[in-house]
């Protein structure tokens, strides 16, 4: 049977082509020909190894009607379209127009393409654009990659598959799920858009935006994109990523959380070597990770993580500074070895704890692997302690060559200073009244702080030299030690404060380009949502459009507007059918506006096309079925001599247990016209008929003109 909409598109087609040259299907062979105008009017039947050729396709099959006038061609059984070597497509049936070089097949259709093979119920294949498209479930399979999805187009000169709706790519490394996922088969790659996953046997890969080729196993991956590892999560503007050496690169805002080591790392270009247990970041890089319960944050213009758990080195280069609650500092380069619990602050460091600053020419921060506490302190070379005076404008200074301290709560509790050490020492009673300066020279000092960190009591070790001065005694330029330079100016008070200003700016610029790329991207994705062309909406959704909105005029999101008609959309032959129509029904001139694309371009000649109308048309109702699995015994006896449609579009005339077909678009038409109780059709949401397996058997009534009489 013809799909009337088919026919009829065919015919207008031609109609609007006529200055263009027509190349007529050629038989090749079969074993038997006939003519049945009773039967098939205008079509010559062939019968057995029938082959037909036309401009560089060859169709062979068992049976087929060929209707020369129209230059159309219907296959049955071991039906096989050839192009080239390019594309074989395999049904059970098969329908070919070649004055619009357009072909729909069903049925077991299988399409082998060089690289992949495809399987699907109905397929529908365009030679002028050279595209091939489905709307029911497929399966691909490209070597090592199964592909389903329940509709896609494949692109015969790109090698591409184009997916949407709930998409999936099995590979026995990995899967990949999508709701959009264009696949080119040659080179292996897959390009995903919207929500989509990549799941490994060690990893997760969620990406908005992202790229995937099979064969090299390696992607990019650039909206709301990251990669999770059991221990480790990684985020980034823009990430690569390669299966094989477990290597990851990320660009702009990237962000490594490190679940088990308690630490997270940022920065806007940042490696990750998995199988190395290392990692790498810079531009803005920072590293934030938990010591006793409070964050230490830390930043360098290179950060570099070595190191499986428990053993973790991380290393930081030039322009260190770092913050803790109460202890913050700056040093050219940082060695923090986990397993020894010991940081190294190296080239010229600066320590401020509490009210005391701390420089050295090399500094050892000791911890506490049991109790994750900061335990003690080293400071070899040039030791230098700095604080204000409790009261007056002085400064309270202990130099010497070694410093050796012990924390208590986070704080300097006690220091032990030796070789050459001077110090001046502000003197004060209960009443913070000043008894004198302490200006000494030893070769050790032993000094203890209370908890508020103000110097508690200084202890002297082989005193050389020195004495108590009254304020008035001790000159200015006397009570300062030599080196002495406070730098309280320059003391890192937040977290914020640990980046230099230069990459303070360097950062907004990023961030702010970041935001407007990602705006950018957004605009452009929802425009290139709109341009999709596929079937995404699914069944159900156009059955309850159908049911509520029979004989009323729709406009959905893209502007289109259609007639909904028993099951159907239907197209004004012109631009002024529409109004006829609200003429003609007044009861239905008010239009429904969908918020959503309801007609895409891959639908043509699909189920729900219903071909074109003129806005005379008389109105047509419908009825649903008294229940919703039927047999066909219940089906003859219900709704005998009337017309139904099923789940697939098909409209069947009941009669007498059978069911009946038009002979062709214009049949259907003409029943209702004659007999106006056909124009009450009935739905039957149910598949009811298959052309391979139902053909001339018990159910097949034959074809029907519309000019019966009763």
């Amino acid at each position: 049977m013809k799909k009337a909409r088919f026919i009829l598109f065919s015919l207008l087609f031609c109609s609007l082509l006529f200055a263009q040259k027509k190349n007529k299907i050629v038989v090749e062979h079969s074993d038997f020909s006939d003519i049945n105008q009773t039967e098939l009017p205008n079509a010559l039947l062939l019968t057995g190894n029938v082959r037909v050729t036309h401009d560089g396709i060859v169709m062979t099959c068992n049976k087929a009607y060929y209707f020369q006038d129209e230059n159309y061609i219907k296959a049955f059984g071991e039906v096989q379209m050839v192009q080239g070597d390019t594309l074989f497509l395999n049904s059970k049936y098969a329908e070919y127009n070649g004055n619009i070089k357009k072909a729909f097949a069903s049925g077991n259709v299988v399409m082998n393409s060089p690289e992949s093979t495809m399987t699907t119920d109905t397929l529908y294949f365009d030679r002028n654009s050279q595209e091939a498209y489905f709307n029911s479930k497929g399966n691909i399979v490209n070597k090592t990659n199964t592909l389903t999805s329940n509709s896609g187009r494949y692109y015969v000169k790109e090698r591409k598959y184009q997916f949407l709706n709930s998409v999936v790519l099995n590979n026995p490394e990995y899967t990949i799920k999508s709701n959009h996922l264009d696949y080119y088969t040659k080179q292996g790659d897959s390009y995903l858009y919207g929500p989509s996953t990549i799941t490994g046997k060690d990893n997760f890969i969620y990406t908005e935006n992202g790229y995937y080729n099979s064969k090299k196993n390696i992607g990019n991956f650039k909206k709301k994109s990251y990669i999770k590892y059991k221990d480790r999560l990684i985020e980034g503007d823009s990430l690569y990523y390669d299966r094989k050496t477990e290597y990851a690169s990320g660009t702009n805002n990237v962000k490594i959380t490190d679940s088990i080591n308690k630490a997270i790392i940022r920065g806007h270009y940042g490696e990750v070597f998995k199988n190395k247990d290392s990692l790498y970041v810079t531009k803005h890089a920072s590293i934030r990770y938990l010591v006793e319960k409070d964050s230490m944050f830390i930043h360098a213009k290179k950060i570099i993580v070595t190191g499986k758990t428990g053993e973790r080195i991380v290393r930081g280069f030039h322009n260190v500074r770092f913050y803790k609650t109460e202890l913050s500092g700056k040093c050219d380069s940082i060695h923090s070895d986990q397993k020894k619990a010991l940081t190294k602050l190296i080239g010229q460091p600066i320590l401020w704890n509490f009210e005391n600053q701390l420089t050295g020419d090399l500094m050892h921060l000791i911890g506490n692997n049991k109790t994750e506490k900061l335990d003690s302190l080293k400071v070899f070379n040039n030791s230098f302690i700095i604080s204000k005076d409790t009261v007056g404008s002085g400064f309270n200074q202990i130099k010497g060559i070694n410093l050796y301290g012990k924390f208590l709560e986070n704080r300097l509790h006690e220091a032990n200073i030796v070789k050459n050490v001077e110090v001046i020492y502000y003197m004060r009673n209960n009443k913070k009244e000043l008894i004198g300066i302490n200006k000494k020279i030893s070769s050790k000092v032993n000094m203890v702080m209370d908890d508020k960190s103000k110097i508690e009591t200084v202890t002297f070790f082989d005193m050389i030299d020195g004495d108590i001065y009254p304020e008035q005694d001790l000159p200015e330029n006397a009570r300062k030690l030599k080196g002495f330079n406070w730098r309280g100016a320059e003391r890192i008070k937040n977290k914020e404060e640990i980046f230099p200003p230069e990459e303070v700016e360097m950062d907004q610029k990023i961030v702010e380009e970041s935001k407007r790329k990602y705006q950018e991207e957004q605009l452009n994705q929802s425009v290139q949502n709109n341009k999709l062309e596929d079937h995404i909406n699914g069944d159900d959704f156009y059955e309850k459009i159908f049911i509520k909105y029979n004989n009323r005029i729709i406009e959905d999101k893209n502007g289109t507007k259609l007639l909904v008609k028993n099951f159907k959309f239907r197209f004004a032959v012109d631009e002024n059918t529409f109004n006829i129509y609200k003429k003609s029904h007044p009861l239905f001139k008010n239009e429904i506006k969908i918020n959503q694309i309801v007609w895409f371009k891959k639908m043509q000649y699909g189920k729900y096309d219903g071909g074109f109308f003129k806005g005379t048309e008389p109105l047509e109702t419908i009825e649903l079925s008294k229940k919703e699995k039927l047999t066909y015994d219940e089906i003859f006896s219900l709704y005998n001599d009337r017309v139904i449609i099923d789940r697939n579009g098909m409209e069947l005339l009941v009669k007498n247990g059978k069911f009946k077909f038009p002979t062709d678009f214009d049949s259907l038409k003409k029943l209702k016209a004659n007999n106006p109780k056909y124009r009450n059709v009935v739905r039957i949401n149910q598949v009811l008929w298959d052309w391979n397996s139902m053909q001339y058997g018990k159910y097949d009534g034959g074809l029907f003109t519309g000019n019966e009489k009763e």
